[in-house]
């Protein structure tokens, strides 16, 4: 067996070489910057195999869990495997399980996909055809759930959503790729405070890491804030007010941006003004772009570390 081997091709790699110098070597573009383990424009993704700590020094938890490290400074001693940090892998089969509205404008996917390892809160790749491929975030959990959960927001004269309500069925076959993503329950401490924040399909994600929270036994206080325009978009929201009633360690609080709704708040002030000790909690924020990107700054302004901040941040898609 080649000690290293990229997108299945084995390539040479000398004593004391490190995997970005065989790599450009052997005409393979890989991106680079400082070289020396600092930039980390160079990350890569080990598939199999396991990378010498030194090339995971600075990198999350989560990312070192993902196999991700930084090939200028890896020097493997033993057999990698490894392929562009963004590349969702190979194409699954996948057999479509149920289809069910959430809300007026959510549905819930089941898929079922064999060999299809993941962490909850990541996402994948839906692929209805070469040209009609979409990102979604995975609510199930794989110890628990024999398929693959999605919410999927529904959007007018959209294709995906046209073809989701107007042409798929339980059995019909589509295919999937993956999983990707960062965002779900590693290197967080039992007992510090963990707060989710997302709105709309953003709870996807959310409920994922909750639940492989709790399973993991999850010990510090657990905040749940679930943002949505108007009440029609607060979905499941019986089920995690039951789930919060039944855990003492676990709040939810859901916001409407609608001024006549009952709970009405906007979910980033409503969480900003209600979280307190920012330095010592776990964050995890999932939705849009725009939300995210407030949350993040002004978690940070706060006093809430960087790398105790995971997020998952939704581009628009139809």
């Amino acid at each position: 067996m080649s000690l290293l081997t990229y997108m299945d091709r084995p390539v040479p790699i000398a004593p004391g070489e490190t995997v970005l110098e065989a790599l450009l070597r052997a005409g393979i573009e890989a991106k680079s910057s400082c070289r020396a383990g600092t930039c980390q424009t160079c990350m890569h993704r080990a598939v199999s195999g396991t990378p010498p700590e030194a090339s995971q020094r600075g990198l999350t938890e989560a990312q070192k869990a993902m196999g991700f490290f930084l090939p200028c400074v890896c020097k493997p001693e033993t057999p990698l495997a490894i392929a562009p940090r963004d590349d969702a892998g190979a194409r699954r089969e996948a057999v479509v399980r149920s289809l069910e509205r959430l809300s007026h404008d959510i549905i819930r996917l089941r898929i079922e996909a064999d060999d299809f390892d993941y962490r909850p809160g990541q996402f994948l790749e839906l692929i209805a055809d070469d040209d009609l491929k979409r990102h979604y975030s995975l609510a199930s959990h794989p110890e628990d759930d024999p398929y693959l959960e999605m919410h999927i927001r529904l959007h007018e004269n959209g294709r995906m959503s046209r073809r989701l309500t107007e042409r798929l069925a339980p059995g019909h076959r589509l295919h999937v790729a993956g999983p990707s993503g960062t965002c779900f329950y590693e290197g967080v401490d039992p007992d510090q405070p963990l707060v989710l924040i997302g709105a709309g399909t953003g709870l996807a994600p959310l409920y994922g890491v909750l639940r492989d929270a709790l399973k993991r036994g999850h010990r510090g206080p657990i905040r749940l804030y679930h943002g949505a325009r108007d009440p029609r978009g607060l979905y499941l929201r019986d089920e995690l007010e039951a789930l919060a009633g039944s855990r003492e360690n676990l709040t939810y609080r859901p916001c409407a941006l609608d001024a006549d709704a009952h709970l009405r708040g906007d979910v980033a002030a409503v969480a900003l003004e209600s979280e307190t000790g920012l330095e010592h909690s776990a964050f995890f924020l999932c939705g849009g772009e725009n939300l995210v990107k407030r949350l993040k700054r002004d978690l940070f302004m706060r006093g809430a570390s960087l790398r105790a901040i995971r997020a998952d941040a939704f581009t628009p898609g139809a």
